[in-house]
């Protein structure tokens, strides 16, 4: 279960106002001057209860005690020889002093209801939990046998227990509420700082925490471990790759110039094809390598002029490919990574040329984004290949001949390196057969 700051906030500001309101509770006792004695049988109340069980005639007697008998009270006649066995006598303590006073020698015992069998309270609860037995002598010689309970416990201080608990428990609260605050807004700081962990770049400042829990320093330091490991990880792969790719290509050289001796020109282009291949799997390999890290390059880029030049290198090329003549007027400029954006449209292009024949391409532009469609003529796309064509390894065609197509990378790659520019790619159907389009983020000037 989430608990936002907001949360966190109304239970600080609920906690508070329930202390508050408590206080004041507390301050109405206080100022009352309530105390244990308060709570007990008044003196005069059971002296009047003695006197009207005497005026009352004998006949009268059990309707008048039964009328006498409460939750707090129960009043009962017996003969002298028949007396309950209690406790203790305290009648002769300070505190019932006015009960001796007002009832003299008729006074005879007060003592402490016996507590059930089993039941052991402490022994600083006893008197103030446990009901107070009044014996009085009658003047017909009988003994009235008083029980009255307390109707609630009064602490030292004045306050009923209950009161007591609530204001300990409501300051609990609020010191738990503030202190769970407290240990959690460090957690939103880390995670904020986390997610401006770049581990292409330098490290991100982690937050300096001096006073919290155990826990939440662990935390921050094995994520401040973490970024260094990433850092370094990302740094050596991206070293291994560069320099895989630079002495591959200084392979490749050589191989090509070897291969130029080769009589038979069927296999000389083979060769040299298989050459091109390889070279453009690791040039793939890296530009994903940098996208996965955020490593890529910003630059600002005018697309109509980028697309202008790549279309033209199709087409000294000898590859079919058109620009259409619906270039936004003026320049469109995006922020991006200029090789990256080349790869992007060469692979898209490619797969155009060799699936459908050619590749028709056409820009547009609103005001916060710019699309561009790539269509071929071929049989197009279907709903599930929409997806599973920018999986990896995954051909339109299904052989894995090389004669018939690539190693399946193409539109992975296309869209691991679109995504990392911020944009979208999605594959569909245009007017003449499979499209296309790329959409992304177009640069505004404030």
């Amino acid at each position: 279960m989430g608990f936002g700051l907001a949360a966190r906030f109304i239970a600080i500001g609920a906690s508070a106002l329930l202390a508050l309101w408590l206080a004041l509770i507390a301050f109405f006792y206080w100022t009352n001057g309530l105390s244990q004695t308060d709570t007990r049988l008044p003196a005069t109340q059971l002296q009047a209860i003695v006197e009207l069980v005497e005026t009352a005639p004998p006949a009268q007697r059990p309707l008048v005690l039964k009328a006498l008998e409460s939750s707090m009270l129960s009043v009962s006649l017996s003969p002298p020889e028949v007396r309950p066995e209690l406790g203790e006598d305290l009648s002769g303590e300070a505190e019932f002093s006015a009960y001796r006073d007002l009832l003299g020698a008729r006074l005879l015992s007060v003592r402490l209801f016996a507590a059930p069998k089993g039941l052991v309270r402490p022994r600083v609860l006893q008197r103030t939990s446990r009901p107070l037995v009044f014996e009085v002598a009658m003047n017909d010689g009988e003994v009235m046998v008083i029980e009255a309970r307390t109707p609630f416990i009064v602490t030292f201080y004045g306050l009923p227990a209950g009161m007591g608990a609530g204001i300990v428990g409501t300051l609990f609260a609020l010191v738990a509420f503030l202190l769970l605050h407290r240990e959690i807004r460090p957690l939103t700081r880390l995670a904020n700082a986390v997610d401006a962990i770049d581990p292409s770049g330098e490290p991100a400042p982690l937050p300096v925490i001096r006073s919290t829990t155990p826990e939440i320093r662990a935390l921050m330091r094995a994520f401040e471990r973490l970024q260094n490991r990433l850092r370094v990880m990302t740094r050596s792969r991206m070293a291994l790759i560069g320099g895989i790719q630079h002495d591959v290509r200084s392979f490749a050289t050589r191989l090509r110039l070897r291969l130029e001796r080769l009589p038979d020109p069927a296999e000389r282009d083979r060769a040299t094809a298989d050459i091109s291949d390889m070279i453009d799997l690791l040039d793939n390999a890296l530009l994903t390598s940098r996208a996965g890290v955020g490593a890529l390059e910003e630059e600002m880029l005018d697309l109509p002029e980028l697309l202008r030049g790549e279309m033209a290198d199709f087409r000294r090329g000898g590859q079919p490919v058109s620009l259409e003549a619906t270039l936004p007027d003026g320049e469109v400029w995006i922020i991006g990574d200029r090789l990256a954006l080349r790869r992007v449209i060469g692979n898209i292009v490619d797969n155009a040329v060799k699936y459908g024949g050619c590749a028709h391409v056409r820009l547009d532009a609103d005001t916060h984004e710019v699309h561009l469609f790539i269509e071929d003529e071929g049989s197009g796309f279907s709903a599930k290949d929409g997806e599973l064509l920018l999986e990896p390894f995954v051909r339109a065609e299904p052989s894995r001949a090389r004669a018939t197509g690539g190693a399946g990378l193409g539109l992975a790659v296309a869209r691991t390196l679109i995504e990392a520019l911020g944009g979208t790619i999605a594959l569909g159907n245009g007017k003449r057969g499979g499209q296309v389009v790329l959409s992304l983020p177009r640069f505004t000037p404030l």
